[in-house]
């Protein structure tokens, strides 16, 4: 494929989406930020256009043996939602033309994929399917285009909300002249563009974000710098409303003009829940310490939405901030320890679950702990296979490590003139 095409795509699919129908805090992240899709060209995982997302490796590309034998669990249950992830290979049919065409066949396309979608996909397609009963022939594109108006109004009105929050606290906590100006200045150009909010002159949140943080870094009070960033985290996102997510998929892109298709309005339903590679200890860590490595012992199955979501966080922040995880992680390593024992699954390392449940509670320090008694491996058995296992990772880090030293180290050819 085309390098361009596959940009294209990538800009037009990169679409987090969240979790709940209701507004939910999202974490702040540091410096570090890992990169949320990697593609990968391979003859075992490649990304094709008519494929939809087949064989996105989310994070990092890892097409060892290690990488591969994770993403072939399957539709297991995320370890930090517990909604039970789609396979990249169950959408390989979704593609432009049967979710571009008549709503009723895309719904019918989409259907069993709706137990598995997030809350807020879920409720987008049940918009669809209801509005595909009255009019079947039409594209879903053109059916969230005849809900688009209120749902508009429900955007700007949490739009208005927030940003007058904002400036009660501005007027009220701010008394750098200089910072007051600034950031009235921004809330009140970000109101204006929310009344106009026409195809030409729309509001977009991150620009908004980028914004402020350009203001904040030279706030001299830095704490009301982070309270007032806590508020502006409050403006909507097509992760976290559906109002906000049909508002997304159904404006043109303000500098291509270009709109959503149908195909990607279909695929951003199911993308969240597609699994992804997730490293417990983060590739890149916020403390600048030594980041993970692609390693049995380091990886869990994840959804693609809740991977991006937490990014380089440490694993014991992310916890705190989901109280649920440890609860939805013993579910996720108990449908793993069932498929090992039925030999589905990790046929090659079937200490997976004892060795990521020593990774994972360190790194959750000790908030994370996992029941592994199910494993059908005898003492002895956990002993040969560890010791197996842990001289396989020491060579793969040995191997990561001269790749990163020769990479450094490459210099640039000189050019050589020929004499003839």
């Amino acid at each position: 494929m085309a390098k361009k095409n596959l940009h294209t795509l990538y800009n037009s699919m990169i679409n987090p989406i969240s979790v709940s129908c209701d507004k939910i805090k999202m974490p702040m992240f540091g410096k570090y930020q890992t990169n949320p899709i990697a593609y990968k060209s391979s003859k075992a995982d490649t990304f094709e256009h008519a494929k939809s997302i087949t064989n996105l490796s989310f994070t990092s590309v890892d097409d060892t043996i290690v990488g591969r034998t994770v993403r072939e669990l399957g539709d297991v249950p995320c370890p930090y939602c517990g909604i039970k992830l789609i396979n990249g290979k169950e959408i390989s049919h979704l593609n432009k033309e049967n979710l571009g065409g008549r709503s009723e066949d895309a719904v019918a396309l989409l259907q069993p994929f709706e137990d598995r979608m997030h809350p807020v996909e879920k409720n987008v397609f049940a918009i669809i399917r209801t509005l595909s009963k009255k009019n079947p022939d039409k594209n879903i594109r053109e059916l969230l285009d005849t809900v688009r108006p209120q749902h508009l109004e429900n955007v700007k009105k949490m739009e208005y909300e927030t940003l007058g929050k904002m400036s009660e606290f501005v007027n009220k906590k701010i008394s750098n002249e200089n910072d007051s100006k600034k950031l009235t200045g921004l809330i009140d150009e970000s109101k204006s563009i929310i009344e106009k909010q026409d195809e030409n002159y729309i509001f977009r949140r991150r620009r908004f974000m980028q914004k402020f943080d350009a203001i904040a870094e030279e706030m001299q009070d830095k704490n009301s710098a982070q309270e007032l960033k806590n508020i502006a985290e409050e403006l909507p996102k097509a992760q976290d409303h559906v109002s906000t997510f049909i508002v997304k998929y159904t404006q043109k892109d303000p500098k291509s003009k270009q709109e959503k298709t149908p195909y990607q309005i279909g695929i951003a339903l199911v993308e969240p829940s597609v699994g992804s590679l997730e490293h417990i200890t983060p590739r890149h860590p916020q403390d600048e310490s030594d980041g993970g490595k692609n390693l049995y012992s380091n990886y869990v199955y994840a959804s693609r939405e809740w991977n991006t979501k937490r990014k380089n966080m440490p694993l014991d922040q992310w916890v705190k901030q989901n109280p649920d995880i440890p609860k939805h992680m013993q579910k996720y390593m108990d449908v793993v320890i069932d498929k090992i024992n039925k030999g589905e699954a990790f046929k090659k390392c079937r200490v997976y679950p004892i060795i990521a449940a020593e990774t994972l509670e360190k790194e959750s320090k000790g908030l994370i702990k996992i029941n592994t008694s199910k494993l059908k491996l005898t003492p002895a058995q956990i002993k040969e296979e560890r010791a197996r296992v842990e001289k396989e990772e020491q060579k793969i880090t040995e191997k990561a490590k001269n790749k990163a030293k020769n990479k450094g180290n490459k210099k640039t050819p000189k050019s050589i003139n020929y004499i003839i």
